[in-house]
């Protein structure tokens, strides 16, 4: 078996490039021009990212992931993104992050990356994307313009990012403040009423989690259901179910034809019931109902 090299943690500042449109670009192009045209804008991002200090760690497809030592480094090539993407006639996604990861075999790894990875992904065409921690690590401030925090999936806190906005002739949108972002979701948001054979709950802006483990909101000990057996989590003023279980989630709304979800989410609409054991739909104990009522 070939060696392996032992991980190594160190603190290195992370950049996820996407390069914008390629599936229209493969169609109206052809896949070798498309295909070249993506390999300029990327072999140009390699060089100047060398010529500051960082390198390219991947390229999967028309991504590419870069790390620096220093976040000065990624904001030198940041700056040069808006030539390069101009001289290439392509558009960029870029998210920007600074922490802990685990470097391995040319390779890096942990949460920083993943964070990092849902930072490109918050990233409109053209927009470049700081997270607060990488900001803190640089020796000098750039003009930026903070952004309301964002939720992603699978991290538990808000993301604080701010948009470079070095530009003082481009028109950027007026953002609210945080505190009247928050009362606008409170005002608007949707309560959702859930009642089982064991009691009622009444959620807005938290979700649960219903399934066999007592870790479990709301325990339901039946073989049959799974451990964790789904979630429901509020997504702006409606409600999502995100089956995670093995034999699958019996779901009849009021108004609609009932559907059997397994490893799938759906946005729930009005009322109706979810039935944890499709093959029992009348078990009263694996049966959860639910109401959405909207704000006033």
């Amino acid at each position: 078996m070939p060696a392996t090299s032992s991980p190594d943690k160190t603190n290195l500042t992370l950049m996820f490039v996407d390069v914008c449109g390629s599936t229209s670009l493969y169609e109206s192009l052809g896949d070798a021009p498309a295909q070249q045209k993506i390999n300029g804008l990327l072999n140009g991002l390699r060089t100047t990212a060398l010529r500051h200090g960082g390198r390219v760690v991947k390229e999967i497809g028309d991504e590419s992931m870069l790390v620096f030592d220093r976040s000065d480094d990624a904001l030198a090539l940041a700056r040069e993104l808006p030539l390069l993407q101009q001289q290439h006639q392509l558009q960029c996604k870029t998210g920007i992050h600074a922490g802990q990861v685990i470097a391995q075999d040319n390779d890096v790894f942990g949460d920083a990356v993943n964070t990092a990875a849902r930072i490109v992904g918050l990233a409109a065409p053209g927009q470049i994307l700081f997270s607060q921690q990488a900001l803190e690590t640089l020796a000098y401030r750039p003009q930026t313009r903070a952004l309301p925090p964002m939720s992603v999936r699978g991290k538990q806190q808000a993301l604080q990012l701010a948009e470079l906005v070095e530009d003082q002739q481009a028109d950027y949108t007026q953002v609210l403040d945080a505190g009247e972002l928050a009362s606008l979701r409170e005002n608007h948001a949707a309560t959702l009423k859930l009642t089982w054979a064991e009691g009622n709950l009444e959620l807005k802006g938290s979700g649960i989690s219903i399934g066999r483990e007592n870790d479990n909101n709301l325990v339901v000990p039946l073989p049959h259901i799974s451990r964790v057996h789904l979630r429901i989590e509020p997504q702006g003023n409606h409600w999502l179910i995100h089956d995670q279980s093995t034999n699958g989630t019996l779901l009849r709304e009021q108004g609609a034809a009932p559907l059997l979800l397994r490893r799938e989410q759906h946005r729930l609409l009005h009322a109706g019931t979810l039935h944890l054991i499709p093959a029992e739909p009348d078990n009263p104990a694996a049966t959860v109902h639910y109401r959405i009522q909207l704000p006033d």
